[in-house]
């Protein structure tokens, strides 16, 4: 009896271990087909505690395999697919993101660059193309976003590749490329990797090419290296030892002897596009080639290092705070996106007003901006999940992930508010930029809230009377606040505005109430925005002191700004 249990405390452990260690598609395998899980041989004895400890492990886990196993994917992405030849290249773009996945595959086999962290729209294609991953090609250690690659070789068996100098840093097992190294994809195509040092250190280029044509190349994907219409920054690895201007001068040494070198109808196609943070000035293309990029690329214009520099590291926008990180988590290995999301708990309305009366939790409202500002829980930020599961921005949509990232700290728990239907793709976009910490969504949405008769804030929108100007408000002291980018106030804002940009508003607005400059109660204050989707961002800073101010319904575009009061005594311009 008591080698008995010794025999099931130890293979207890033993399954603990292999759950954790298998690809999810073994650890569904574990609570649908015990008997397959392991290929060894047992004892009979053995076998007999297996199959108790299986017993206990499947129970324990069933209730978050089984959560996990209706989640539905988001839209892939696909926005295209560029075929010569047999040869295939898909191209899976989330504009939420700015950020490109590629799939290539020849002869029934594939290799997968850049992966973003939910991966079954990926799996799914290769098995309907009836392909076998080979490989997954990272460019970089990604800043933006949380990679896949670790998925997609536990349920793959494909070998994960990264630049010269990633030895050493990564949790998980992979392979350190050489400058100059061949990764065959068929018999006919394969990769030539080019060390391209610059956006970081590791960096790489992938230059599939012909090997019987001698080796021609045809496509580069060339990571954060070079974009259409820009290439990467340089200053996203001062936390690791490296100065921006160092990075630059790699940069132009590398675009100089890699990129520029190459010939003229080689194709490109990058990590990011038009939106990202990892550069300026990005187009919203998916692909170009070298030639037309040589012709037209800012970055590719220097021959002078010095004036090069000087233009790669002045005007950058302000790096997100997730960026940091999401580097850490691509470099330790993220857990796939399914287990985040089963342990999420679905908040009934009556438990979710008990998490917000503990008060220690970030709310995060992701409905539109017009349900936000009609009927919002007290102290929400407001950031809009947009359409099509982050695959289309429209006009009025911000780039939720970015937001989020920028203006949450990855830290934050997270209280989660979404429109009824939304709640997974609200989590799985969530973990796109590696926000996991969150304790509880709202099930069913805010009318579940609202309707139980629990307090909510609501936002009255106003609109200035027929000649009134922009700058007629500041006066008697009003104050308004340009919550656009510096560069976007200096080359366009009201005489009298203060520059608050909304990416450090925390700190700012803290400094101005210390410095009591803010408006006297009665008085007016101005919010100066450029987008849509930023009234929601900007009231959620000042809420219960001011007041929003709309889109004039008589006009035919938006009024470029957003006005907040703490409160209107007559007369006033409205």
């Amino acid at each position: 009896f008591f080698i008995d249990i010794y025999i099931i405390i130890m293979f207890r452990s033993a399954a603990r271990l292999l759950t954790c260690r298998l690809p999810l598609a073994s650890r569904r395998t574990l609570v649908t087909s015990r008997a397959r899980l392991l290929s060894v041989t047992l004892t009979q004895s053995s076998e007999w505690a297996l199959n108790r400890t299986l017993t206990y492990v499947t129970a324990r886990h069933m209730s978050s395999v089984e959560a996990a196993s209706h989640i539905a994917p988001l839209p892939s992405g696909l926005k295209t697919a560029v075929s010569e030849n047999g040869l295939d290249v898909k191209i899976y773009y989330l504009e939420c993101l700015a950020q490109a996945t590629y799939l290539i595959t020849h002869e029934g086999n594939a290799m997968i660059v850049d992966p973003r962290r939910d991966v079954d729209a990926f799996i799914e294609d290769i098995k309907t193309l009836k392909c076998s991953l080979k490989g997954v090609l990272e460019t970089h250690f990604h800043a933006d976003f949380v990679s896949g690659h670790c998925e997609l070789m536990q349920r793959t068996g494909a070998s994960i590749y990264f630049g010269p100098g990633s030895a050493g840093r990564t949790k998980f097992t992979h392979h350190e490329l050489k400058d100059g190294e061949i990764i065959d994809l068929s018999s006919q195509y394969a990769f030539h990797v080019l060390h391209t040092p610059g956006h970081t250190p590791e960096s790489v280029v992938y230059l599939l090419i012909d090997k019987t044509k001698g080796n021609k190349p045809l496509k580069a994907f060339t990571g954060d290296t070079l974009f259409i219409g820009s290439c990467g920054r340089p200053d996203l690895v001062g936390s690791i030892g490296y100065a921006a201007e160092e990075m630059a001068k790699l940069m132009f040494y590398t675009l100089k002897t890699k990129i520029c070198t190459l010939p003229d109808d080689v194709q490109v196609f990058p990590a990011h596009g038009k939106g990202s943070p990892c550069g300026k000035g990005i187009s919203g293309d998916l692909y170009s080639t070298i030639g037309k990029e040589k012709l037209t690329n800012p970055a590719l214009q220097f021959d002078d290092e010095a004036k090069f520099v000087k233009y790669l590291t002045e005007d950058l926008p302000v790096a997100p705070q997730y960026f940091l990180h999401d580097v850490k988590a691509n470099l330790e290995g993220a857990t796939p996106v399914e287990e985040e999301i089963a342990k999420v708990h679905r908040a009934s309305a009556k438990e979710f007003k008990s998490l917000l009366d503990v008060g220690t939790y970030v709310v995060i409202d992701t409905r539109e901006t017009s349900d936000f500002l009609a009927a919002h829980v007290s102290g929400a930020l407001s950031f809009p999940l947009g359409s099509a599961g982050g695959t289309v921005v429209g006009v009025q949509d911000g780039n939720f992930a970015i937001w989020v990232g920028t203006m949450v700290s990855p830290n934050a728990t997270l209280l989660v508010i979404t429109a009824p239907g939304r709640e997974l793709e609200a989590l799985q976009r969530l973990a796109r930029i590696g926000y996991n910490q969150i304790k509880a969504v709202l099930n069913g949405g805010f009318s579940t809230y609202s309707s139980a008769g629990y307090p909510v804030c609501t936002e009255k929108r106003l609109y200035l009377k027929h000649g009134v100007k922009v700058s007629d408000l500041i006066t008697n002291g009003n104050i308004m606040l340009d919550m656009r980018t510096p560069g976007e106030y200096e080359i366009n804002t009201v005489k009298g505005a203060i520059n608050v940009p909304i990416t450090g508003i925390y700190k700012e607005l803290n400094s101005l109430d210390n410095s009591q400059q803010m408006s006297p109660k009665g008085a007016l204050a101005a919010t100066w925005c450029n987008k849509w989707y930023i009234m929601g961002s900007s009231i959620m800073f000042v809420q219960h002191r001011y007041l929003i101010v709309g889109q004039n319904p008589g006009a035919k575009r938006m009024l470029p700004f957003v006005l907040v009061a703490t409160g209107l005594e007559s007369p006033h311009p409205f």
